[in-house]
């Protein structure tokens, strides 16, 4: 039987030889393609059946110029026919699971990471192994969880269980430090940033040694505290269910890891209608004094931006806590990675209110076409305005929104790839697989523009104490309670699907 089946193909040439691998290889591609398109939940139904037919028709079409009395002619054109579609089926493929891949990357949220620091006075040139006899200044309450990893992975790295004096504030353990009082620390870099912004600290970079760095995560330790949820809001019967809530967070460090807690100098609720295809950005100034979600009932409020150091999910309830609604998801952006996305879209065009130099870029009033780094430069500055962070967070709106609009464009089939691997450093987020695929669908069966609107709510400079420096006066912003109520009842708006005036 071996013997007959190989003198078959011997006999018909190389040429039939080709044509059958070609004709099992476009097969299996075929159904391959079908697979994920389908798998990928991004198609409409009538997608799907469209390019069922079109697979169907094509397969049939080469099988019949191969096995319906075959000429040589009309099996070299089935061979090249299945050739060429095998490489585009392929093509297929290849972006289409690499599509879902970044997705459900972006989408798996992530465990969040925070850099806890080993720190000494900057005269000081002892390495790890030589402070490990040394009382270690910590923080008592505020840092307690990644603090405890912290001095758990130092355990058993070192084979010792390190002596630890507690201190209430970031300040006085810094000070402690600074005065001799102990000679090393462990502290969240995330509050030595913060402290740096204050006036007795500006110089703390030239008095202090980083000796060690130690990343803890959530998962570093069972006793991770869960969040005490919110209440849930009662929600107006005639708010569209399909209607979602997004808040999305960013800092403008330099830092290329997304899933790093820190502060947050972005903040802005994204209100989504898929009905009415409108979406509000609301911004949020980074310094507004406001309760966070896990302070106690009589606890100092704190700046909006120090919610980040505990976490998104502090950020998120202590927004949805402020606004009374419930946001939904998160959706975390690293705008240092941004740039690659911006770059790999081709660039972006924002309108400008007013013209003004960073120091590396000029910026013209009206429309400024910006590659990744200018268009960081832009949401990066405040100092050249007089309205100082709300420019800056108009400017946060503005570049999303230009993003938005060029990735809805035809043009990002040109940089697919590159845009994808941009999206998977730069984003991370909590909305579901399923929600995105439910927009694709939604988008490539209705077509059209969104409408995209933006607010920001406002308030009054001054001095205060704060939940995490309690003990030292720090900038905030005392919210405009008028604009508070303003952004409220535009949210409340966009969810009933009564339609905004363009902003």
């Amino acid at each position: 039987m071996n013997v007959h089946f190989f003198s078959h193909f011997r006999k018909q040439g190389v040429g039939y030889i080709l044509n059958r691998i070609f004709l099992v290889l476009f097969t299996l591609l075929s159904l391959a393609l079908l697979f994920v398109a389908i798998s990928s939940k991004m198609l409409t139904p009538l997608l799907t059946g469209i390019l069922v037919g079109v697979v169907a028709i094509l397969l049939l079409l080469v099988w019949l110029l191969s096995l319906r009395h075959p000429t040589k002619a009309r099996r070299t054109t089935a061979t090249i026919l299945a050739l060429i579609l095998s490489v585009v089926f392929a093509a297929g493929i290849y972006y289409g699971q690499i599509t879902v891949n970044a997705l459900k990357n972006i989408t798996s949220g992530g465990i969040e990471t925070a850099d806890m620091v080993v720190c000494v006075r900057i005269d000081d040139k002892r390495e790890m192994p030589d402070l490990l006899r040394e009382r270690f200044g910590i923080l008592d309450k505020l840092d307690a969880h990644n603090t405890k990893a912290a001095l758990l992975k130092i355990q058993d790295e070192f084979y010792i269980t390190a002596n630890t004096k507690s201190y209430a504030s970031a300040s006085e353990l810094v000070d402690a430090l600074l005065n001799s009082e102990i000679n090393v620390i462990l502290i969240n870099r995330a509050y030595l940033d913060m402290l740096s912004e204050l006036d007795p600290y500006l110089d703390l970079d030239t008095k202090i040694r980083e000796v060690r760095i130690i990343s803890v995560t959530s998962e570093d330790d069972t006793d991770t505290p869960s969040p005490v949820p919110l209440p849930e809001h009662s929600k107006d019967p005639e708010e569209d269910d399909e209607v979602f809530t997004v808040y999305i967070s960013g800092s403008d460090s330099r830092s290329s890891d997304v899933l790093a807690t820190g502060r947050s100098d972005v903040n802005i609720i994204a209100t989504v209608n898929p009905n009415t295809r409108q979406v509000l950005l609301l911004s949020t100034p980074r310094d507004y004094y406001v309760p966070l979600s896990i302070a106690d009932e009589g606890d100092l409020p704190d700046k909006l931006t120090h919610a980040g150091i505990y976490g998104i999910d502090v950020s998120k309830d202590t927004l949805a806590q402020f606004y009374d609604i419930d946001i939904d998801y998160y959706f975390r952006v690293n705008f240092t990675g941004f740039e690659d996305i911006i770059d790999a879209l081709g660039g972006i065009e924002v309108n400008s209110q007013y013209e003004f130099d960073t120091g590396t870029y000029h910026f013209n009033q009206g429309i400024n076409y910006m590659d990744g780094t200018k268009a960081l430069a832009y949401v990066r500055e405040r100092y050249a305005f007089p309205n100082g962070d709300y420019q800056r967070g108009i400017h946060q709106m503005q570049v999303i929104t230009a993003v938005i609009q060029k990735a809805m464009s035809p043009e990002i089939l040109t940089n697919y790839g590159s845009l994808l691997e941009a999206a998977q450093n730069s984003f991370v987020t909590s909305v579901p697989y399923d929600l995105i695929g439910t927009l694709v669908r939604s988008q490539l069966s209705n077509g059209g523009a969104w409408t995209i609107n933006s607010y920001y709510v406002s308030g009054t400079g001054s001095s205060d104490y704060t939940y995490s420096i309690p003990n030292q006066k720090a900038y905030v912003t005392i919210p405009d309670y008028s604009t508070v109520d303003t952004a409220k009842e535009m949210m409340r708006k966009v969810r009933l699907g009564h339609s905004l005036a363009t902003s």
